[in-house]
This record gives structure tokens, sequence and C-alpha cells, in this order.
């Protein structure tokens, strides 16, 4: 029953994913905001929202390398990549870059640092979730050697690999969701955002209010505040790993939801892809033996 709760929180995180690529879409073809404003505006409205649920579960009792990690691999740096990543390819190609090669990572460093060594089927579904991927993303990423693209697609990469150390992060630390709320948060709040505020580019005072709001909500309540939850409750129950897998839903579904808001119409190829991906998916996150907790 436990493993069916980080499922559905994993679900519920694809869907904070998609609205947040698209509206990061929506909002650079308008240039009202900068990244930094994007990235700003996700810590710093989701640690308001946060404030009266830290306040109350204080002491958080979190080590100091623990937020360190959490709050680095976690926080701005990740958005910065991956909405600086846009900068030089389309939002399909975040979808399917970050998201194709998350899976990898994140077993990698579960391996690694936690010591969730990946059973065969685990690998099996890995596997075919990256074929699937590539089939969704063959035709955007055909169009990706073109002139600067591959530099979108190095951050993304990075991305990925960002996420992966913060699922581990939070994973090897046996963070409670509490505490990786506070530990993601705080960081964030108090060096991230002065930062932003003071000295890095900035359109915030200039942009439309109607703006502000769109991707203050979109980032900072669904992006970050409920994501975060969704992320540490899901790491904790179904692994690092794993919440991965089920995070490689946001290509395909990233392609459909781009339909009615983007005006983009996957094609035959874009929709045999997704059905690959979530066939892996499938199989990475039912077919993987139970581990000991």
């Amino acid at each position: 029953m436990k493993d069916w709760g980080g499922i559905i929180a994993g679900l519920g995180t694809v869907f904070c994913v998609v609205a947040m690529l698209v509206a990061g879409r929506l909002g650079a073809t308008t240039d009202a905001l900068t990244i930094y404003d994007l990235a700003g505006l996700r810590m710093g409205v989701a640690a308001i929202l946060a404030i009266p649920i830290l306040i109350g579960h204080f002491p958080w009792r979190v080590r100091l390398r623990d937020h360190a990690v959490v709050a680095f691999f976690g926080g701005a740096p990740f958005i910065l990549m991956l909405f600086g990543g846009m900068v030089f390819a389309p939002v399909g190609h975040a979808s399917v870059v970050m998201y194709g090669a998350l899976p990898i990572f994140a077993a990698a460093v579960a391996w690694v640092w936690v010591g969730e060594r990946p059973g065969k089927w685990q690998c099996a579904g890995i596997a075919v979730i990256v074929f699937g991927v590539g089939v969704v993303g063959w035709e955007a990423l055909g169009a990706g050697r073109a002139t600067g693209q591959w530099r979108g697609h190095l951050l993304f990469l990075g991305a990925a690999f960002w996420v992966a150390i913060w699922y581990g992060g939070m994973r090897a630390g046996q963070l409670t969701v509490i505490q990786s709320l506070a530990a993601l948060l705080v960081g964030n709040a108090l060096v991230y955002v002065p930062i932003w505020l003071l000295f890095l580019p900035s359109t915030l005072f200039s942009a439309p209010f109607s703006d502000i709001i769109v991707q203050s909500v979109v980032h900072g309540v669904f992006g970050a505040f409920l994501c975060i939850f969704g992320h540490a409750y899901a790491v904790k129950t179904i692994g690092p790993t794993r919440q991965a897998a089920v995070g490689s839903l946001v290509p395909p579904l990233a392609l459909f939801v781009a339909i009615p808001f983007l005006g983009e119409t996957p094609s035959l190829v874009n929709i045999g892809g997704a059905v690959v991906v979530t066939i892996g998916i499938l199989a990475t996150v039912f077919l993987q033996p139970r581990l000991a907790r």
C-alpha cells in the first residue's frame, strides 16, 4: 500500500512538471521574465507557502550536509539549467533529453551512493524507456544538430544529473517529507532569492502583472511547493530510480498537453514512442524486486 502512495505521489509530480514546462515555454516566447526570475519565483513563492508548515515542525533536525546537498541539487541551479537550455532548444527537447536521461542517472547515483543495485527487470525497463524516449524525440533531436541547440541539450543533461543527485541525497539522508521541504526551501530562500533580487538580471518590476501571477502559481505552487512534496514522498517510499522511471511519463504527456496549449500536434512516430515509454515505466516500477527498507 505504501508503494502505491509513492507511485501516486510520483504521478502528481509528473503533472506538476508538465505544467511547469508548458508555462516556461510560454514565458520564454514572450520574454517577459528572465530565467533567473523563474527560479526566484519558484523558490520564493514556495518558501512563503511553506512557512506555516516549517514553523509548525521546527526544529527540523536536518544535518548541514543534507541541507546543502538538497538545496543545491534540488533548487535554483537545476531550474536555471533547465530553462537556460530552453534558450537554445525548445521545450520538446527538454522533456525528451532530460527525462530520458534521468532514469539512467538516478539508477547510477542510487547504486553508487545508496547501494540500491538495479535488478534485471529494472535494467530492462530503463533500456525500453531510453528507446521509447529516443523514438518520441527522434524528429526533434534530429533538428538539434542545428547550430546552438546542442548547448541546450547539454544543459538538459546537466539538469537530469542534478535531479538524480537530489533524489539520491534525500534517500541517503533518509529525510522525511518535511525535512526535505525545509532543506530545499530554506537554503534557497536565504541564499538564492537575495542574490537574485540584488544582483541577477531581472525584468520582474517591468513584466506584466498577469505573467508574474501565472509563473508564480505554476512554478511556485505546482512546480516547487506541491512538486517537492511529491518528489520527497515518492523517493522515500519507492526509491529514487523508480521515481525517475515514473518521471519518464513527462515526454509523452507533454506531447499531448502541447496540442491545446502550444498548438503542437504529435506525429504517429511520437505517439508510438510514448507507448513504448509507458511499457518501460511499467516494467521498471512494478517488476522491480522489493528491497528491504
